[in-house]
């Protein structure tokens, strides 16, 4: 079968079909899938164990040193603890002397109540993991945006995360116990925003 025969049985363009030949790296798993399946080869992947995540973004990651900055001595800070078995990971985890911080960063509020899910699973898994208490506080970037996604749902955020700003940089700044699950708002520049 020659190479053009190939790229017309795969549905790919005959320069598709040679980057393929050549190993050309930025070439799609679908495109791999379909040539191979075009000559009569099975396609085997083979993973690797990978970079440790990273944070989504830099504005993700300037708010998470913003908030590390912030916290006592006493507390040990750990950017992207692995917590799941499928590569989750916790932004910020806040190790004190009576409790662990589970920090969740967010920076656009899209559906509220599957965010905390999400973050919630990741808390169960870092309590799993360390058999004392864990708390979670999710960090929403500052934004009339945001406020306004939460205002929606205020009664539900104030049932599960009844801890507000000012009650978590004051436990965060003196090293003490939160005792419970917290919102915490943060503009990325400037000073933090310490109403709710």
């Amino acid at each position: 079968m020659t190479a053009q025969m190939a790229a017309d049985r795969a549905g790919v363009s005959w320069s598709t079909q040679a980057r393929v030949e050549l190993g050309d790296p930025s070439v799609s798993v679908a495109t791999l899938c379909a040539v191979t399946e075009a000559v009569g080869l099975d396609l085997v992947l083979k993973a690797y164990e990978g970079r440790r995540p990273t944070l989504r973004d830099t504005g993700q990651l300037a708010l998470a040193e913003q908030l590390c900055a912030r916290v006592h001595p006493s507390v040990r800070a750990t950017i992207e603890l692995l917590v799941g078995q499928r590569g989750e990971a916790i932004d910020v985890a806040l190790f004190a002397v009576e409790e662990i911080i589970a920090t969740e960063i967010e920076r656009l509020i899209v559906d509220v109540q599957d965010q905390y899910r999400r973050a919630d699973r990741k808390r169960q898994a870092l309590a799993d993991m360390h058999q004392r208490p864990v708390r979670l506080i999710i960090v929403i970037e500052d934004t009339s945006r945001n406020r306004a996604a939460f205002e929606r749902h205020s009664n539900f955020i104030r049932s599960v995360l009844p801890a507000g700003s000012r009650e978590i940089f004051a436990a965060l700044a003196n090293g003490r116990p939160l005792g419970r699950d917290g919102l915490l708002w943060l503009r990325r520049r400037g000073p933090a925003a310490m109403t709710r």
